[in-house]
């Protein structure tokens, strides 16, 4: 821990005073360092960190003078994280009360890290390129289609736990080729694939009904019929043809008569004699999905058997093969989307007011602002210039969407500011923000519209509750949590399966949408944060109540179950879930520590340090007196290295709270015959015996933090940043905002959209 700036602390007080009159911030420092300040680093820190001790590896003479203190400002952040994180002062040592802590941290941040005026309201969105969520979902609300981005994008890279982070959100070149091949599958699956050729559908004799085989052709020995069947796809004229010959006899040419579906169509006088053949071909016309039976008569059959040549007694007629072409088009599973994005019911080729039509519906939200004349223009001009180069109407459409898909405009979200109002960012913009937030993906036609007229704002919470009731929610429920709650490591969790022959894939899965559908339903009722904790109840279907042994009846579906009786001791809150005990397991055997650390991390925000290098973690079992140490036991021994001790303190003990759940969650109430002991003690004196006494002491004492660290989650999720200095404040008003009232979850959601910081860009 680098606390060694603590020390000599009054040769101090004269350089911090001169330091915070030159800045200017004598005026709106909120202590008094001398008499406030100074007395709390003695107390607490002086120990490790005064003079003669340089723990973290500081030296006095480091921190002296204002160049130097600036040059130390990343030891500064590591101060601040750390005191915020409680990880110091170590935990054997005296403890300083939460305010006192918040007194030095705010300290911290106004001596060390004053804003930057430069920079501070600077109104700049960082820009975010569309994750694969946001891109899958984005394509399927544009154009009405479904794209697999996971199988075709590699995994997005994250940030202070999630893939919304635009600072880690890059573009490669090998990205940017998959962008340009992914545009292309698109624009097949609107419009279907490029047909330069029409496309052509074959029959040959032993597919052709009537007569009999002759080789490799169909023969008709007398008067009778050929038949095929055939179903038109779309609208327009099909083009029949058909190799044929015949034998002579008689005075005249074979007659071969041509129907469709019992209408005459043309009668063929057959010249080409056998095995010699020739190609006949005639039209008819086709409707969309009709069923069409094409008929070929042989009407003039003559048979001679005095004739002195044996080659012209019988007139028989010959088909080798029949071909039907189907006019340019599209095929009928690309009508829906096709319609949708040109607006037209023609089945052939497009006119130029089609595709002038679906620029000015649809690039506005591909590229999720409204465009100017100009814009349009562009697009315009691009389009006649493919035109002029021979390319069709529909294939120039489709350069064009292919080129908007590509487009930085489309790949990253740039949020533009409202001229009128600079502190904030623009309707339209807010309406991306709130819809990527909790659908992610783009504004539908409410949002769009409310944005177009500057109403947005002023309709916020009505538009908020009814974006909670609409299915796209499923994105944040699985999207946020998925990243909060860590349920996405769940998917490659191993559990032995030797060990744990009960944990299936369908265990796996119905692990992970317990604690979504959970996590829903509290959000959707809008009940109190801390029922997280709290709650005596869950939403399990079949799999899970087999797994948790569970009476009752139950099917593939969710529902709300209400624990009772011995369950109650066992279920209930967060920290019974499969999927959380689960992910904070090894292979083979539970982990306090990793259960300890998810507690830290999710629910109170104060991760521990990273351990030090070449500490390892339990692999082989620690014996003693010929008997195998207990899990806990063996951690004592693990935890007696000085520098492990401090953190281990904490995270272990909240993790033996969690003991009576085995590696993959199911309950338990001893280890290889040996009964558990799951009490759990803090260094502050705080005691807990099992997981429900833990979530209620978490719940009565650490229900701020708790609510704090959500409303982090929530900004950093939102805001696609991690969170600096300036946003505790921020944090600290919203929570204000609760005080003395239940902090309820869906109104503390609505709470961080209404912030500063999601309306104002930064």
């Amino acid at each position: 821990m680098d606390f060694s700036f603590f020390i000599s602390l009054k040769r101090l007080i004269p350089w911090f005073s001169i330091w915070f009159f030159s800045l200017g911030y004598g005026k709106v420092k909120s202590f008094n360092f001398e008499n406030e300040i100074i007395p709390l680093l003695e107390e607490y820190c002086y120990d490790c960190h005064g003079e003669g001790a340089k723990k973290g590896g500081f030296k006095i003479d480091e921190l002296i003078g204002l160049g130097a203190f600036k040059q130390n400002q990343k030891k500064w952040d590591r101060v601040w994280k750390n005191l915020n994180n409680r990880n110091m002062p170590p935990a054997n040592v005296l403890q300083p009360y939460d305010p006192e802590i918040s007194k030095i941290l705010t300290w911290i941040e106004e001596a060390s890290f004053p804003p930057d005026l430069a920079e501070e309201d600077s109104g700049i969105a960082s820009l975010r390129r569309l994750n694969r969520t946001e891109y899958e979902n984005t394509i399927q609300d544009i154009f009405g289609i479904e794209i697999d981005a996971e199988d075709y994008f590699p995994a997005d890279d994250t940030g202070y736990g999630f893939d919304t982070i635009g600072e880690v959100l890059t573009l490669s070149p090998l990205l940017m080729e998959k962008y340009l091949g992914m545009a292309e599958v698109v624009m097949q699956k609107v419009l279907g694939p490029i047909q330069e050729e029409k496309e052509m559908l074959r029959f040959f004799a032993e597919n052709i009904e009537g007569g009999r085989q002759y080789g490799n052709h169909r023969v008709l020995p007398q008067r009778g019929s050929f038949e095929i069947n055939h179903t038109s796809t779309i609208t327009g004229e099909y083009e029949v043809k058909v190799w044929a010959s015949a034998s002579r006899a008689g005075n005249e040419f074979a007659k071969m008569q041509v129907q469709v579906n019992g209408q005459e169509i043309q009668t063929f006088s057959i010249e080409s004699e056998y095995p010699r053949k020739s190609m006949y071909r005639f039209p008819f016309q086709g409707n969309e999905n009709q069923r069409n039976r094409i008929t070929i008569n042989f009407i003039n059959d003559f048979y001679d058997p005095k004739n002195r040549n044996p080659k012209r007694r019988d007139r028989n007629l010959y088909v080798e093969k029949i071909e039907i072409l189907t006019p340019k088009g599209l095929n009928l599973s690309f009508r829906e989307s096709r319609l949708r994005l040109l607006g037209e019911s023609e089945r052939q080729n497009i006119k130029d007011h089609h595709a002038l039509f679906s620029f000015k519906k649809w690039l506005p939200r591909i590229y999720r602002t409204d465009l100017t004349s100009e814009d349009f223009t562009k697009h315009e001009f691009f389009f006649r210039e493919m035109r002029a180069k021979g390319l069709s109407s529909i294939e120039a459409v489709r350069q064009a969407f292919k080129a908007a898909l590509i487009s930085p405009r489309f790949i990253f979200r740039e949020e533009a500011m409202d001229f009128e109002k600079p502190d904030k960012i623009s309707e339209f913009a807010l309406a991306h923000r709130l819809s990527y937030f909790l659908w992610s993906s783009i504004p539908d036609d409410t949002l769009w519209e409310l944005a177009k007229n500057q109403e947005l704002r002023r309709n916020l919470k009505k538009e908020f509750l009814r974006m909670l009731s609409d299915p796209k929610l499923n994105a944040f429920i699985e999207n946020f949590s998925g990243q909060w709650l860590q349920l996405r490591d769940l998917k490659l969790a191993t559990p032995n399966p030797d060990q744990f022959p009960e944990f299936s894939d369908a265990v796996r899965a119905s692990m992970i949408r317990e604690t979504e559908e959970f996590f829903k339903y509290l959000l959707i009722q809008n009940l109190p944060v801390d029922t997280l904790l709290s709650a005596n109840f869950s939403m399990v279907n079949q799999e899970m109540a087999k797994f948790y042994g569970l009476p009752g009846d139950f099917t593939e579906e969710f529902k709300r179950v209400v624990f009772t009786g011995e369950d109650s001791a066992k279920r209930g809150g967060i920290l019974t879930h499969g999927s959380i005990l689960a992910i904070t397991s090894n292979p083979t055997r539970t982990s306090p520590v990793k259960r300890g650390k998810w507690v830290l991390e999710n629910l109170l925000a104060a991760p521990p340090r990273e351990p030090p290098p070449n500490v390892t973690e339990l692999e082989e079992p620690i014996t003693k007196d010929n008997r195998v140490l207990t899990l806990r036991e063996q951690m004592a021994q693990h935890s007696k290295n000085p520098m492990c001790y401090s953190c281990h303190v904490s995270m272990d003990n909240l993790g033996y709270a969690m003991e009576n759940f085995n590696a993959i969650g199911k309950w338990r109430t001893e280890e290889d015959g040996m009964p558990l002991d799951v009490l759990g003690k803090l260094s502050s004196g705080e005691k807990f015996d099992g997981v429900q006494e833990l979530q209620r002491f978490l719940k009565n004492h650490k229900k701020q933090a708790m609510v704090r660290c959500i409303i982090k989650k929530l900004l950093t999720y939102g805001l696609g940043r991690g969170l600096n200095y300036k946003d505790r404040a921020l944090v600290d008003d919203i929570l204000s905002d609760f005080s003395g009232k239940d902090v309820l979850l869906a109104d503390l959601l609505f709470a961080v959209i209404e912030s500063e910081s999601f309306q104002n860009g930064n």
